[in-house]
């Protein structure tokens, strides 16, 4: 996980017009990048998504085996306390509900780690964390298992595939997920998927309620803005991929990207914080996320129409016992959330002027920048313990 002194430095990134936009940046990396080259990228060809039924939905009922799709790496966070994904059984984490983080773009479940100790220190929650597909861990198994395309609808099902695997499924489905910033948008699609699958079914027979995921009471988006990645991101994205792997040293890739590309050091720092040693014979560093999938994963923020899913969920009219509530946190300092941006989360019918009973219901951290969780933890936990001790 990046250390304070680092994210706080990722605030005043800026040299000119070599270097790179951090206030934004933030807003869409949950975990800053590094840029490529100065020739652009040539645009990728927009992929047509497949509908959720078929990406996803059908995943949520039904078990899987083993085999048939990749299962996510974790760990849970249980009273407060780490356990890795090696050394815990579905049983031993207890009946307690369990809440899902879910990171941001070229992050890992670790970044997570202290608001889920400190959340389920304050309220009976287990916290599953999870590396979604191509970050952290979940970058151990075969890049052939993670076909494409690389979408939101992809990576959740990669989480309903996890959940079934672990048997949280019917009564033991999660009671909540949380996602910081790319795993809040995923948090939205993922919720999005489920309560259309609910809609579809109602009148029909529905879904058999003991073998399926249900939908979550709530969900935390965690400074996700809507819209399209700032030019930044890809400018990030784009430097991290015209480096030749390997890598030879953690030093070089922080001197490199400062001198060469005018990278502030806080953010070159973060960068070589993403290195992991070469498995084998070969020497050096590689990245632990896979760079072809981050890039197809923000291409894909276009295609997400984050205010009319968020009305979607919130004015389905579901059984009481189904409805979920969205709480959107947005950081105070983050200067991307636009008077217009707002208005339009505002014009949603189910905000309600923010009323208790609304099932859509925004937050602003004041003090916080895009990292909400780190750079006021304290008051992101107790909102999140306050909701869902109402849940």
């Amino acid at each position: 996980m990046i250390r304070r002194p680092i994210q706080k430095s990722l605030l005043h990134i800026g040299k000119g017009n070599r270097g790179v936009h951090a206030s934004y940046l933030q807003t869409s990396l949950s975990t800053s990048s590094v840029a490529l080259a100065l020739s652009p990228r040539a645009p990728t060809p927009r992929r047509q998504h497949a509908p959720y039924a078929s990406v996803g939905l059908a995943g949520s009922t039904r078990a899987f085996s083993a085999q048939s799709q990749p299962k996510l790496a974790y760990e849970w966070i249980v009273d407060g306390k780490l356990i890795p994904q090696s050394k815990v059984d579905v049983e031993e984490v207890g009946d307690k509900e369990v809440i899902v983080f879910l990171h941001g773009l070229l992050g890992n479940a670790k970044n997570l780690r202290t608001p889920a100790k400190n959340l389920t220190e304050q309220i009976p929650i287990n916290a599953l964390l999870l590396d979604v597909r191509g970050h952290g861990n979940s970058t151990n198994f075969s890049s052939s298992k993670f076909a494409p395309p690389h979408n939101f609808q992809a990576c959740v099902s990669d989480i309903f595939n996890t959940l079934h695997t672990l048997g949280f499924v019917g009564d033991r489905s999660p009671t909540a997920v949380c996602g910081h910033s790319l795993g809040g948008r995923i948090a939205l699609e993922y919720v999005h998927q489920l309560c259309r699958r609910d809609d579809d079914n109602r009148g029909g027979g529905g879904s058999d309620d003991t073998t399926t995921i249900q939908p979550p009471k709530q969900i935390w988006i965690l400074d996700s803005v809507p819209g399209q990645a700032h030019p930044s991101v890809h400018n990030v994205l784009n430097t991290i991929s015209s480096l030749s792997l390997p890598i030879s040293s953690k030093n070089w890739l922080t001197k490199t990207l400062i001198e060469e590309h005018g990278m502030d050091k806080g953010v070159a720092m973060w960068m070589a914080s993403n290195l992991k040693q070469c498995v084998g014979k070969e020497k050096g560093f590689e990245w632990i996320f896979d760079l072809e999938i981050a890039n197809e994963l923000v291409d894909n923020f276009t295609d997400q129409d984050f205010v009319q899913m968020i009305q979607d969920v919130t004015t389905i009219a579901p059984p009481p016992s189904k409805q979920s509530t969205i709480h959107l946190v947005k950081a105070g300092k983050n200067k991307e959330w636009t008077p217009q941006i707002n208005s339009n989360l505002q014009s949603i019918p189910s905000y309600q002027n923010n009323a208790p009973e609304s099932t859509f219901q925004m937050h602003t951290l004041e003090k916080a920048g895009h990292w909400v969780h780190v750079d006021d933890c304290e008051g992101l936990v107790s909102l999140m313990a306050d909701g869902l001790r109402r849940r």
